[in-house]
């Protein structure tokens, strides 16, 4: 899992999978989840929307968030994403 730490991402979508983010921030980013092959730590979202797919365990993710701060974050699934329009891609968070 490759470690991202004290990165400040804004105005970015991102899947988390294969990722360990420690000490980040996330302003208005679109966040992926769609595995549970991902870490956070003391993380910061402001803005920011997750989708995460509804086969996941729902209570592990919600820890994982219960975690970090955050202010008006909305979690869902889209049928966007469902209906093939937006694919798991090569991780984007790479600046």
């Amino acid at each position: 899992m490759e470690l991202i730490m004290n990165q400040k991402f804004e105005n970015e979508t991102i899947v988390f999978d294969g990722y360990n983010f420690i000490g980040c921030t996330f302003k208005n980013c679109i966040i992926f989840v769609t595995s549970t092959d991902f870490e956070f730590d003391r993380c910061s979202f402001f803005d920011t929307n997750f989708y995460a797919d509804p086969s996941l365990p729902i209570f592990q993710i919600s820890h994982r968030l219960s975690q970090s701060t955050y202010d008006d974050i909305a979690c869902f699934w889209d049928d966007v994403y469902k209906k093939g329009l937006i694919r798991p891609a090569p991780h984007t968070v790479a600046k």
